[in-house]
């Protein structure tokens, strides 16, 4: 619904609530985090839920590859520099990326169970 391309809203319709269902409304929107009623109401009306996915450990995994990354490139300007790479040093590379590999799996299987 945050993405849809905008759509004049020109028809109302009107419910009555009593203050308890209506803070237990707000409630829910704090929790979620929508902050205009109009969209939250449309959307509950029409799909009956709504979804909020928490990234947050999406942004950490593209923080840990973009630094995975880095490490590679680094290790594959040096040795097209000397022309020579310390095993040792690709070693551990090598099994940080494969921690990396684990988290993205990880996480996209988590993320793939909500679906």
């Amino acid at each position: 619904m945050l993405n849809e391309e905008y759509r004049p809203c020109n028809r109302q319709i009107h419910i009555k609530l009593p203050d308890e269902e209506l803070q237990m409304i707000r409630d829910r929107m704090e929790q979620i985090g929508v902050k205009n009623m109009s969209a939250y109401m449309r959307k509950m009306a029409i799909d009956g839920y709504y979804v909020k996915v928490d990234f947050t450990e999406l942004l950490e995994l593209l923080r840990i590859m973009s630094i995975d990354s880095n490490n590679i490139n680094q290790i594959a300007k040096a040795v097209n520099t000397t022309g020579w790479a310390d095993e040792n040093i690709i070693a551990d590379m090598k099994a940080e990326h494969e921690e990396v590999l684990k988290k993205a799996k990880k996480y996209f299987d988590k993320f793939l169970e909500i679906m």
